[in-house]
């Protein structure tokens, strides 16, 4: 797809880059990469957009979310987490066919760029078949995002796969390392996403890491899931054993230790907090931001799945935020009631929603700030809107009241995706959406239970 050549004029700039800071000035894009940034920039062939009464910034980095849900979104939002893996994971996985892979990956890529999110690592527990797969890797290609395709395991015979599972991952990820997803600097590239000595047993955790390592992939892993995480010390064990390292990411821990977490710091491992997912989902525990903070880990921020909670980055800063003030007021959790833990601030937020994100995908080196050379993935949010004026402090605003509506423009990659509050493109995908919605429903013998349609 063609770049477009943009400069933008006049914005207040949150770059995420410590040598840059935040500034008032302009940006230049062009080959689909951040040129320049300052003041006064001047470009005869670009595309001048007005950047008064906006805030640019990275785009938001998404570094946990299962899109192949995107069909079946707001379906449980008062659901335990035994709930959704039984009615989700376990009863409607099993009867997805790729073409409904295809149409849930596409459904919330989009409505991640329409949020402002740029970027999404697809946690693809959905890989039924190597059509599942490469239909969920095709979306991402036709939606315009940057995608990280997390490989994982089948949702047939959900159960056998997890919670110490003897079955190792699916070799049909060499196939995509080999044909699919070679490159590693391209748009769409392949993590694993692996289940660890909390979801397998330890044989088999011991085989998969060495697997993707093999394939020069970086890993992902759930741990510290409820009781069953508390008791697993999954973390732990890997460190135990000499297999954490710096390519994991570590998503929720929520019950895993602050001994634990202090390992991931140790090995320059990160950390993918669903802040949102966690205080609206019983049976996880708590989002663990302010224990990583105290253990050295700047978490990444994520949205986990959309039957539960909204697909924005914003919600998800919210959520972090309010649990943060239960334990402030010493009301939260008992594993976030230790003295004197650190806290953050909408800054902080802001931070762990773009460069964190990157680093923890992996891809800083080429995205997560506004520095030349970077490619050109960024956000334009106005806040001269209602609901964000006055605008006192532009962090804060976007933090506390900001929306999907609010993001004027997006870009990734150089082109623009979203454009005066108008997503480009997808104008049948959510009529797809609901079509697959019903096709599933009618195949696990449901009913619609009131879904809007």
């Amino acid at each position: 797809m063609p770049h477009d050549r943009i400069l933008i004029k006049g914005a207040y700039l949150m770059t995420q880059d410590e040598r840059l800071g935040d500034l008032a000035g302009d940006v230049l894009i062009a080959d689909g990469t951040i040129q320049e940034i300052g003041p006064d920039l001047q470009d005869g062939q670009a595309r001048v957009i007005d950047g008064s009464g906006t805030v640019v910034l990275p785009g938001f980095i998404d570094t946990h979310r299962h899109n192949w849900q995107g069909a079946l979104r707001g379906l449980g939002p008062a659901w335990t987490y035994e709930e959704y893996r039984s009615r989700v994971q376990i009863g409607l996985g099993q009867y997805f066919e790729p073409r409904d892979v295809h149409i849930g990956n596409l459904a919330a890529d989009l409505l991640s760029i329409d949020a402002g999110v740029t970027t999404v690592r697809d946690e693809s527990h959905i890989s039924n078949s190597p059509e599942h797969t490469d239909a969920a890797i095709a979306a991402h290609w036709e939606s315009g995002i940057r995608a990280v395709f997390d490989h994982g395991w089948p949702s047939t015979e959900a159960e056998a796969w997890q919670f110490g599972s003897d079955r190792t991952h699916p070799d049909d990820i060499r196939r995509v390392r080999r044909d699919v997803l070679t490159d590693d600097t391209a748009r769409v590239t392949l993590n694993a996403m692996l289940r660890g000595p909390e979801l397998s047993t330890p044989e088999v955790a011991e085989h998969d890491i060495r697997l993707a390592r093999e394939l020069g992939l970086r890993i992902s892993m759930h741990v510290g899931l409820g009781e069953w995480g508390a008791k697993q010390q999954a973390i732990g064990r890997l460190a135990g054993s000499g297999l954490l390292g710096s390519d994991m990411t570590f998503i929720h821990c929520c019950t895993s230790t602050d001994e634990e977490l202090r390992m991931i710091a140790a090995h320059g491992a990160t950390a993918s907090v669903a802040s949102a997912l966690e205080v609206f989902m019983p049976g996880l525990g708590q989002p663990a931001t302010n224990r990583l903070l105290a253990a050295g880990v700047r978490p990444s921020l994520s949205v986990d799945t959309e039957t539960i909670v909204s697909g924005d980055m914003f919600g998800v800063m919210r959520a972090a935020l309010a649990y943060q003030q239960l334990v402030v007021a010493g009301a939260a959790g008992p594993m976030d009631r230790a003295p004197g833990l650190p806290t953050f601030d909408a800054a902080d937020l802001l931070s762990f929603a773009t460069i964190e994100g990157a680093r923890a995908c992996g891809i800083d080196d080429r995205t997560g700030s506004l520095t030349p050379g970077k490619e050109a993935d960024l956000i334009m949010i106005r806040i001269d809107h209602a609901n964000l004026l006055p605008a006192t402090d532009p962090a804060a605003a976007i933090v506390a009241n900001g929306h999907a509506g609010n993001v004027d423009t997006v870009v990734v990659a150089g082109r623009a995706l979203k454009e005066g509050g108008v997503l480009k493109g997808g104008e049948t995908v959510f009529e797809q959406a609901a079509a697959s919605r019903d096709r599933l429903f009618r195949a696990a013998g449901l009913s619609r239970s009131g879904a809007a349609g």
